[in-house]
């Protein structure tokens, strides 16, 4: 998601869980990696007591833990609570998008960030919040700190995914790779085109595209509540060119326009008696194996009978010690559909992407 300090060996530990229901099974494993701290984050939860509603979510951190750990815990609590939640999943998620990161800046939120132990920024930001005699230092928010979320909602033979940054959801059809989701990154031209026009400034650090101060994506939940007082910095071969901003606080702009933005982009897939399974990851898992390749690898393990906890950690394996090695924290989460009935429908496709 940005720049980020590695270390010389991999942590190789691992964090997995499994479950399921009648219609699927999953497993989740993360993984610190090569990178000094982890700040993935992984959510699945059955949202209703007939297990009709499924929801799985994969958080990728941007400067601290706090941000992703609080989506994590409270985005399908959200999700679960708007009124389209029963009539319009694609709607209920993009409110419950927004509503989070609004959240996000208010002052009952401080108390459960600060306890996500993301480091300094974290609490200097809920320290704030308690100094009335500063009026200009009143809480606002996790200091620079976001992340990346990436949703897959099932609901009876309906799939819908949310995505805002470069964690990625792809299907397996027939043993072919299907992305449902599309990575935010500067190379989208309709998000370079968005993030200039709102006053962002884009750089290029070792060939990478960032926003300003080395935001890899440009769609996040957090990040910045605060203007960003600067000037030319050179950093080795990173040079940002920047000026007196906030990258979601334009307010000459809707939210929907501004440089950096955590609105989702919404895709949805029916489930067949030909899909098979899906897969969510952080992006750790994307730079260092295709799509296809992910699909393959799961796709032999299941038809040999291997559980898909094992099937996790092992592509968390496959991925740290790739050639060139993931070097971000890794995280997935593995849906395998079981088919308990014939119902289904051909399978097509909608998108606002």
């Amino acid at each position: 998601m940005a720049l980020h300090r590695v270390v010389q060996l991999p942590e190789v530990s691992k964090t997995t869980y499994t479950g399921g229901n009648a219609r699927l099974v999953y497993a989740s494993s993360s993984m610190q990696g090569y990178r000094s701290t982890m700040e993935d984050a992984v959510t699945f939860e059955s949202l209703n007591d007939l297990n009709e509603t499924s929801f799985f979510g994969v958080y990728d951190g941007h400067g601290g833990c706090a941000v992703a750990k609080y989506c994590a815990n409270n985005l399908h609590i959200r999700f679960l609570q708007e009124e389209d939640f029963h009539v319009n999943l694609p709607n209920a998620l993009r409110k419950a998008f927004l509503r989070v990161d609004e959240m996000l800046q208010n002052k009952a939120s401080r108390r459960e960030l600060s306890g996500y132990g993301s480091g300094s920024r974290v609490y200097k930001a809920s320290c704030f919040g308690c100094t009335p005699c500063l009026p200009g230092l009143c809480y606002r928010g996790p200091l620079k700190e976001g992340c990346t979320a990436c949703v897959v909602v099932i609901r009876n033979n309906q799939i819908i995914v949310g995505n805002a940054g470069d964690s990625r959801c792809v299907l397996s059809r027939n043993g072919q790779a299907i992305a449902l989701s599309r990575d935010h990154r500067l190379v989208s031209t309709a998000e370079y085109i968005r993030i200039v026009a709102a006053g962002g400034n884009v750089a290029i650090a070792d060939g990478l595209y960032y926003v300003s101060n080395g935001i890899g994506v440009s769609r996040a939940i957090g990040i910045d509540y605060g203007s960003w007082l600067c000037g030319v910095k050179h950093l080795s071969n990173f040079i940002i060119l920047e000026e007196d901003f906030s990258l979601k606080q334009n307010k000459m702009l809707p939210n929907e326009e501004q440089a950096l933005i955590c609105m989702p982009e919404i895709n949805s897939e029916q489930i067949t008696l030909d899909t098979e399974f899906l897969v969510i990851a952080s992006d750790g898992i994307w730079d260092a194996l295709s799509n296809q390749a992910v699909v393959d690898f799961v796709n032999i393990r299941l038809k040999h009978g291997v559980d898909p906890f094992v099937i996790c950690e092992s592509l968390l394996n496959v991925a740290v010690t790739h050639e060139p090695p993931a070097l971000d924290n890794l995280s997935v989460i593995l849906v395998k559909f079981l088919h308990p009935d014939a119902a289904g429908a051909s399978g097509r496709r909608s998108a606002d992407i």
